[in-house]
C-alpha cells in the first residue's frame, strides 16, 4: 500500500492512501485523543494528517528510510502536531479535504476502555496500533473463510482463537455444527495455524527490508504488559 501511494497514477494512488487511512487512523486519533486533544480536534488532527502526507509525498519517506511503518507514522504525526497543527488551526474547521470516515463513537468507545494513568501518548499509540493489526488478520482470517465458504465455521470457531479455548467445549461445537469433537479440534488447530501465518505476514508488510516478523510481533505484545 505504501509503495502504491507513491505512484504517480493518481487513481491507484488514492485507492492505496484510502486504505492506509482506512486501517490505521484509530492508533493515530487515539495519540491525538492521549495530547489532551478533544474528540472534534482530534478528528481535525487525524484527517489532516492523512491529507498532508499525501500531499507532501510523505510516504516515499518510509521507502528511503526502509523502517517500520509504525514508527514513520508515530514520528510524523508527532512532527505534524508540532509543525503544522498551528497554522492549520488559523483556517475554518471542516475546510479541508475529508481523506476517510471517522466512527467517533466507536474511537471514544475505545478510548475509554484505556488505563488512564501511567500510558504515554506513545504507549496509547502502539496499544492502539497492535489492535489494529490484529483485527485486520482477523478481518482477513473471516474473508478467507468465506471465500471458501465456511462462514458458519469461522464465527462458531473464532472464539476459541480469541480466547485460548472456547467458553463451550469442542463437542458442544460439533453437535451444533453436526461434526465430530475430534474435526472440530483439527480445525480449530488449522484455524490457528492460518491466522498466525496471517498476522506475521500483516506484521511483515509494515517492517523494512532485514526487519524480523517476529521481534516486532513480541515488542507489540510486550506493549500490553507494560
Amino acid at each position: 500500500m505504501v509503495i502504491s501511494a507513491q505512484k504517480d497514477n493518481s487513481e491507484e494512488r488514492s485507492r492505496a492512501l484510502e486504505q492506509i487511512c482506512r486501517t490505521y487512523w484509530h492508533p493515530v486519533y487515539a495519540y491525538a485523543r492521549k495530547r489532551s486533544f478533544n474528540p472534534q480536534d482530534a478528528e481535525d488532527i487525524t484527517q489532516g494528517f492523512f491529507a498532508y502526507l499525501l500531499q507532501t509525498e510523505g510516504f516515499g519517506k518510509v521507502h528511503e528510510r526502509k523502517g517500520k511503518l509504525r514508527t514513520f507514522l508515530l514520528v510524523s504525526v508527532r512532527n505534524f502536531m508540532t509543525n503544522e497543527w498551528a497554522k492549520r488551526q488559523t483556517q475554518k474547521r471542516g475546510g479541508g479535504a475529508q481523506v476517510l470516515s471517522i466512527d467517533l463513537k466507536d474511537a471514544e468507545e475505545h478510548i475509554c476502555l484505556e488505563p488512564v494513568d501511567n500510558l504515554t501518548p506513545e504507549a496509547i499509540f502502539e496499544r492502539h496500533w497492535t489492535t489494529t493489526i490484529l483485527q485486520t488478520v482477523m478481518d482477513r482470517l473471516e474473508g478467507a473463510f468465506k471465500s471458501e465458504g465456511k462462514g458458519e465455521l469461522f464465527h462458531s470457531l473464532k472464539e476459541f482463537l480469541a480466547l485460548g479455548r472456547g467458553e463451550r467445549t469442542h463437542r458442544e461445537v460439533g453437535v451444533e455444527l453436526g461434526m465430530s469433537e475430534s474435526a472440530i479440534r483439527v480445525a480449530v488447530h488449522r484455524m490457528r495455524k492460518r491466522y498466525g501465518e496471517l498476522l506475521l505476514e500483516e506484521i511483515s508488510g509494515t517492517l523494512g527490508p532485514g526487519e524480523s516478523a517476529e521481534a516486532e510481533l513480541s515488542y507489540l505484545f510486550g506493549v500490553f504488559q507494560s
